[in-house]
């Protein structure tokens, strides 16, 4: 099999609602699709889901697809998975979405191939996960009501942004928790908001509280690494790095050193599959249970996500939710929810359908 089309399609698709977190506000998900045409009539689909996060742009992902990316996929073996992935990996500089989208529809193309889903194809060891849902910063009537909404829907998991006012997540979280009652999940997602000293209060208080919380998310900032790792030893909560574990080598770095409890990897983050193998597979060895998230994404990259999560035992959780934001996506399939968990497509490969 040979590569001998690629392209490259942005679409910015708006969100329902205007969704904040500590250190940004957003309105509008930017998603690059790229579709991969094989010589025998595959055809694999792929999205890149650029954000500051990653310092990238739509123009940067299409300035390198274009300058970069067409010359090295045209006339290759789209099944030879990591060879191309180790190729682009040497001449790409940054643009990890970019790298990501096209990863995954390499592995879509070799599901397609293999006629199997791709959470089957890399190892299937279950066929759905729990997933969070995420509350943005608002005002907490505005939290409120969002999570009864979600819990109302099915949902069993929440993960509530916060890291702006300590007070005032202690307010809305406890305010959520005697909304939605005992039995439903808790997660808090900092984005970096507080200081050492701010986090281990704030998870303090709502524990002596009763609030019962999971897990923290990326609490200080991500350069301070030991910042992060003393929070990690005297939290009374899990601790999980996600803006720590940027990279590949972030991730490897932040498993090594145990800076926290559990690690996030975003396939935008990270790469693509490929990397994110490389990093679960350290992580497991280490017995650091991982978390799968991910960005403003159209289903063409979430679902992605949902194969992945769902192909290995040492993906504890996830955070798949991007695809419930839009007010209109492009991308029918690939995975669905049911009873608060996600389920990936029993169609070979992603199970996605583009209508670009």
């Amino acid at each position: 099999m040979k590569i001998r089309m690629v392209s490259a399609t942005p679409m910015a698709l708006r969100l329902k609602e205007p969704f904040s977190i500590a250190n940004e506000t957003v309105d509008i998900g930017e998603n690059v699709f790229l579709k991969i045409e094989t010589d025998e009539d595959i055809t694999g689909w792929g999205c890149a889901t650029p954000d500051s996060v990653t310092s990238e742009t739509k123009e940067t992902v299409i300035n390198c697809f274009n300058n970069v990316i067409k010359d090295i996929l045209v006339g290759e073996d789209p099944l030879r998975v990591n060879f191309i992935n180790d190729l682009i990996e040497e001449k790409v500089n940054g643009n990890p979405s970019l790298r990501a989208g096209v990863n995954m529809a390499l592995y879509d193309i070799l599901g397609k191939k293999a006629n199997l889903p791709l959470y089957k194809l890399l190892g299937g060891y279950k066929d759905k996960i729990e997933t969070s849902v995420t509350i943005g910063l608002n005002p907490t009537d505005t939290m409120v009501e969002r999570a009864k909404g979600f819990v109302n829907r099915g949902f069993k998991c929440l993960k509530v942004k916060c890291g702006m006012d300590a007070d005032q997540d202690i307010e809305v979280v406890l305010a959520i928790r005697n909304a939605v009652g005992p039995d439903i999940k808790i997660r808090m997602d900092a984005n970096e908001g507080y200081t050492l000293e701010k986090a281990l209060r704030v998870i303090e208080t709502l524990e002596k509280l009763g609030a019962n919380i999971e897990i923290l998310e990326q609490p200080t900032p991500a350069k301070y690494l030991y910042a992060l790792k003393e929070v990690t030893s005297q939290c009374p909560v899990p601790i999980m790095a996600d803006e720590t574990a940027l990279t590949l080598r972030d991730s490897l770095k932040a498993v090594k050193m145990e800076i926290a409890d559990m690690i996030n990897i975003k396939l935008m983050k990270i790469g693509g599959i490929t990397n994110a193998i490389k990093a679960n597979t350290f992580a497991e060895i280490a017995e650091i249970p991982v978390m799968i998230g991910c960005m403003n994404e159209s289903m063409g990259a979430m679902a992605a996500g949902v194969h992945f999560a769902c192909a290995f035992k040492n993906v504890k959780y996830a955070d798949l939710d991007s695809a419930l934001d839009f007010e209109q996506d492009i991308v029918k399939g690939g995975a669905h929810y049911e009873n608060g968990f996600v389920i990936p497509s029993d169609k070979p490969g992603l199970g996605i359908e583009v209508n670009l």
